[in-house]
């Protein structure tokens, strides 16, 4: 073999990946704590990163709207605050639909509360009236339900026993307490500094957005063959679309199933009918599982109201979950992720169990891409198949 320099350069890399690959094996701990570190260490500007994206979804929709007329591509001052005016208000309407949930959710949960603690020796005894007229015919389920429902509670000895338990709190209990209450504060506090770093991060981004992507496209351009430099833009792109829909599907959903949740409660007199909507609109955001989830809450808070409307309630809700499954979400989801059923089943596992919501968040539109990209491949190379060896065969495209 020829030891020019295009191979010793090769052996050089060959070497130093043998060698990085022997100290992670070796020092596994080091290396994990180094990658935890720079995890904490990055965290505010991929959070950052994060927002600037959710941010840009209505920054993209009211800039051009707001500064894009003839009016405006005359002023030269309109155009010099054409961004910083687009992401103020971009920033004020996320911040005040927030504001409006919390104001509506907030004042509903200490009403919820309330009549819980208050009806809540009246709301046993009619549970069981109701239900032993509902499992009259079923003697082998109501004595195990009235047996449940027959203990009783001394409300008065359990708030004692708790007073005496912080009474006789020794001092070593109190100096843990302050400790953890001191833990607790420097937590709120890193949050909180996490969080403005991140905000001010999506800002410059948002601000600059245009220069930093013709940066990081003619970085890409210049140290990847042009090959690969056109697939990591088509991958870029893919994922831009695909999150983007993705988002914004999501959350024109939560305003649809707001208002037809929230419609028919309140026409019925349903108790919670506002608290129930937004519960549902923002469990829509956790695939499949979000709306069981949101059904139980929904019904157990009218339960300690009356329990014939939490009856009522879960037959509706399994209705509209049908009108659900079946019109809204194909039209304003589905045609966004382009994505079967089964992979979204088997997204939603995966990135559940690694991590969590997000995951499940993040890993629908992530399988939307690697499902585009395996499609083209596959169609791209059957097509050349045929061009090749034509006998006749016609496979069908994949996506059908």
């Amino acid at each position: 073999m020829k030891l020019d320099k295009a191979t010793m350069r090769k052996i050089q890399w060959l070497i130093v990946f043998t060698v990085l690959v022997i100290f992670c094996f070796f020092r596994f701990d080091l290396v994990m704590a180094l990658l935890r570190g720079l995890a904490r260490l990055l965290t505010p500007f991929a959070l950052g990163a994060a927002m600037a994206f959710g941010i840009n979804l209505l920054l993209s929709f009211l800039e051009p709207r707001l500064f894009g007329n003839r009016f405006a591509a005359r002023h030269k001052f309109l155009q010099k605050i054409r961004r910083p005016v687009s992401i103020l208000l971009s920033v004020l309407i996320i911040l005040g639909v927030l504001a409006a949930v919390i104001g509506l959710v907030i004042p509903q949960i200490l009403e919820a509360l309330r009549n819980v603690v208050v009806n809540l020796d009246a709301a046993v005894p009619r549970l069981r009236e109701w239900l032993n007229q509902i499992l009259a015919d079923s003697p082998e389920l109501l004595e195990p339900v009235n047996e449940f429902l027959n203990r009783d509670v001394d409300w008065a000895a359990l708030v004692r026993e708790i007073v005496g338990f912080l009474k006789s709190g020794s001092a070593a209990d109190w100096q843990g307490a302050v400790a953890a209450a001191t833990g607790f504060l420097s937590g709120i506090f890193s949050s909180v500094s996490t969080f403005m770093i991140a905000f001010v991060f999506s800002c410059y981004i948002l601000g600059r957005k245009e220069k930093l992507y013709s940066q990081a496209s003619r970085t890409v351009h210049a140290f990847l063959p042009d090959r690969a430099a056109w697939g990591v833009s088509k991958v870029l792109h893919l994922c831009e679309v695909k999150f983007g829909g993705f988002i914004t599907g999501q959350c024109m959903e939560a305003c649809i199933l707001f208002v037809i949740y929230w419609v028919p409660m309140a026409l019925g007199g349903f108790p919670y009918a506002p608290l129930i909507a937004v519960i549902v609109s923002l469990l829509s955001f956790i695939p499949i599982f979000g709306c069981y989830l949101s059904c139980a809450i929904g019904a157990v808070l009218i339960l300690t109201v009356d329990p014939l409307k939490a009856l009522i309630f879960v037959i509706l809700f399994a209705v509209i979950q049908q009108i659900e499954g079946n019109l809204i979400y194909p039209r304003v989801v589905g045609g966004s992720i382009d994505l079967p059923g089964i992979w979204v089943l088997l997204a939603v596992s995966v990135g559940g169990s690694l991590f969590g919501i997000i995951g499940m968040l993040v890993f629908i539109p992530l399988a939307s891409v690697v499902y585009s990209l395996m499609r083209d491949e596959v169609n791209k190379r059957t097509e050349r198949k045929k061009q090749k060896h034509d006998t006749g065969y016609r496979p069908q495209d994949i996506s059908q």
